[in-house]
């Protein structure tokens, strides 16, 4: 009877003991940043917007008052790599000729071997928004035909982080702001039904941007503008609130 007794008395104190290292780490991870990951291509991250805010920079300003950027150089030149503020931190993995199709090209160049990719995985984020693409698939030299299939291994690849962060798909966004390409129209249509087969949310960055022809500099780029359109629109998908449209 005592051996028992004292065996009981160890293991109601390990129980303890587990019980109080759980209460911390989850107490720690309430206490820390979100983390953020995004990626696509020119829409969110360029080589020319140096001192000319992307749409991650503006993400962080609108979910955190004291959000700055940090000092760490982007890969491929342009803004800004990290940031963060006191609930929420960013990380810019967009390529500015990214593209979900998978080939061996270094200009357009493919998310799933980029570097940005891999340094994603490191960032270990909560949240991962998936495109926009869009604009240089097509340059791929591979079929369309490839789309699903590659945006498909991109996201299982994602999922597959040690983080395990919540993925949402972003639709890409009209060219022009038209509903005029074939490409594009099918990119839309086969991302939301790959949302629907993995059960994935998406980001409606089509059905805002149709029709305002402000918020483009051309058939591909926003302005300053559109770009703070879009990260309205990525913050009230994250955050579930109403984005303030123009």
């Amino acid at each position: 009877m005592p051996i028992r007794s004292d065996l009981s008395r160890r293991l109601a104190i390990l129980a303890a003991a587990l019980s109080l290292l759980s209460c911390a780490q989850a107490q720690l991870r309430a206490d820390s940043p979100i983390k953020i990951a995004v990626t696509g291509e020119q829409t969110t991250h360029s080589f020319h917007r140096v001192n000319d805010p992307e749409y991650p920079q503006m993400l962080g300003e609108l979910l955190d008052k004291d959000f700055k950027a940090d000092p760490t150089p982007h890969p491929m030149a342009g803004g800004f790599l990290y940031g963060g503020g006191t609930h929420y931190r960013i990380g810019n993995f967009g390529h500015p000729r990214g593209t979900a199709i998978d080939h061996a090209l270094e200009n357009p160049k493919a998310i799933l071997r980029s570097t940005e990719l891999k340094l994603a995985e490191q960032f270990a984020p909560d949240i991962f928004v998936v495109g926009p693409f869009g604009d240089h698939e097509s340059l791929t030299k591979v079929s369309m035909d490839h789309f699903t299939p590659d945006l498909t291994r991109l996201i299982d690849r994602i999922a597959a982080f040690s983080s395990k962060p919540k993925i949402y798909l972003a639709l890409p966004i009209p060219r022009g702001p038209k509903d005029s390409s074939d490409n594009y129209r099918r990119i839309r249509i086969e991302t939301e039904q790959i949302a629907r087969d993995k059960n994935l949310p998406t980001i409606d960055l089509w059905t805002p941007f149709l029709g305002k022809p402000e918020m483009f500099v051309d058939g591909t780029h926003l302005t300053p503008a559109g770009r703070h359109y879009l990260a309205n629109l990525v913050a009230a998908a994250i955050t579930g609130t109403k984005a303030n449209f123009p």
